[in-house]
């Protein structure tokens, strides 16, 4: 099993001495962080919405393969009664027109009407692609989820590397206190100039007024991890550390490449996409259909359709329905040749996507060895940095070494801490890259 991928950078934040805070009900590792996302983000939760509403998608085309029924009633009150004009001769008064009414004041009518498709090659294509549409819902979830524990992982680290940054320049802090203590007393007994003196005081004010700024950053960098996870901005969070930080490996090499999920996707589309140019050929084949009607008419003088006396007449129709197309204008030619470009330039895109992931492996995978690298150079960089400054303090202490020899061995100190964080970082950034490029982000919320 893959080690937890924030181990190294936490190490360091051990390695450096800090005051830490107790920890709250709030506190996340990576995965624990990752865990609570996949559940409460809003990008997840409207995925899954999308994927029910797919599913009622395929629920509606497969409907419409279903018996039709549809019942209606009407009701006709005649105040006056249409009429019609007869030819005198069947009354025996030739060359006149005799108007007759037809018909009673009130009739009903109650009908029943029931189809069945039988055979419909446009729906059992788009009951493929309804199928196939459903997939492509389940395929955009799990794109999702992917993106919410690449932009969590990325977040998470971004506080990371604030707070280790942080306890760095605290440290530092800490220690230019102690040596201002001294120089103090060295000053009140004139064994050091004020303006000494002064200058080391300048230049613990400027690290606090920066740790500050990167204490405001750490809470804003924590807001924005919340609203990717879904956590309120009421509550409080804190980041748990690690062990063993500074062990960090290659491991992520080993892991076989997956199908990315955005190939799968675009996979999909293309299926979707041939789907749809034989759905519109489809339009050129006959279509059949069974239909049934039962129809209900009483006709009355007088309102009584209730009066089981009186009698209600039946008519049964049953048949089937035969529509061959003939032709279409050459619209569903031209419909078909646009579908085919469609599925062209899926192709196109296909092959652009496969590159692009080629690409963003072997950028990743160059990343992540050089970041190696420069892990290893700047632990010994910042090791060789407090070796300088120790002997730099000693030095100045024993009034051998200047002050400005003790400031610059100071912040060389400094940076080489924040350069070692850094390239952690640029190291945990690259393997998440390299997860991503190898379709093995889940390892995440799966170490």
């Amino acid at each position: 099993m893959r080690k937890t991928v924030i181990s190294a950078l936490m190490a360091l934040i051990v390695s450096i001495p800090f005051a830490v805070k107790g920890q709250t009900d709030n506190s996340f590792t990576l995965k624990q962080s990752l865990d609570y996302a996949l559940k409460n983000s809003i990008d997840i939760q409207k995925s899954i919405l999308d994927k029910k509403q797919a599913d009622h998608l395929v629920s509606e085309v497969r409907g419409t393969g279903l018996p039709q029924v549809n019942a209606n009633g009407q009701f006709q009150n005649f105040p006056n009664l249409p009429t019609q004009l007869l030819p005198g001769e069947i009354v025996g008064q030739p060359g006149t027109q005799i108007p007759v009414q037809f018909g009673t004041k009130f009739s009903a009518t109650g009908t029943i009407e029931a189809s069945q498709l039988l055979y419909n090659q446009q729906f059992f294509t788009g009951l493929q692609a309804a199928n196939a549409s459903e997939q492509l819902y389940e395929l955009l979830k799990i794109q999702t989820e992917e993106d919410v524990i690449y932009q969590v992982s990325t977040a998470y680290y971004q506080v990371l590397e604030i707070q280790a940054s942080i306890n760095a320049l605290q440290a530092n802090v800490d220690r230019l206190n102690e040596v201002e203590k001294i120089m103090k007393v060295q000053q009140e007994n004139d064994l050091i100039t004020k303006t000494d003196y002064n200058r080391l005081k300048v230049n613990r004010i400027n690290i606090e007024t920066n740790l500050q700024t990167l204490k405001t950053a750490e809470e804003q960098s924590k807001n924005y991890l919340k609203l990717l996870m879904g956590m309120s901005m009421e509550q409080n969070i804190s980041l748990i550390k690690g062990e063993d930080i500074e062990e960090i490996n290659l491991s992520t090499l080993q892991y076989e490449k997956e199908i990315p999920i955005e190939i799968q996707l675009l996979d999909k589309q293309y299926e979707l996409n041939v789907l749809n140019k034989k759905s519109l050929q489809a339009g050129n084949y006959p279509s059949l259909a069974a239909f049934g009607q039962q129809s209900w008419n009483a006709q009355r003088n007088e309102f009584n359709f209730f009066d089981d006396s009186q009698s209600w007449f039946q008519q049964t129709v049953i048949g089937v329905q035969l529509n061959v197309p003939l032709f279409s204008g050459l619209q569903r030619h031209h419909q078909v040749q646009q579908a085919k470009i469609d599925i062209e330039k899926t192709q196109l895109d296909l092959l652009y996507a496969e590159r692009g992931k080629s690409m963003e492996y072997q950028n990743a995978r160059e990343q992540l060895l050089n970041s190696m690298k420069s892990v290893e150079a700047q632990r010994e960089n910042k090791d060789l940095a407090q070796e300088v400054y120790d002997q730099t303090q000693e030095l100045y202490a024993e009034q051998v070494g200047s002050l400005t020899d003790l400031l610059d061995a100071e912040t060389s100190w400094r940076e080489s801490q924040i350069n070692y964080i850094r390239e952690i970082l640029k190291f945990k950034k690259a393997e998440l890259d390299l997860l991503r490029a190898q379709g093995q982000l889940r390892q995440l919320s799966n170490s």
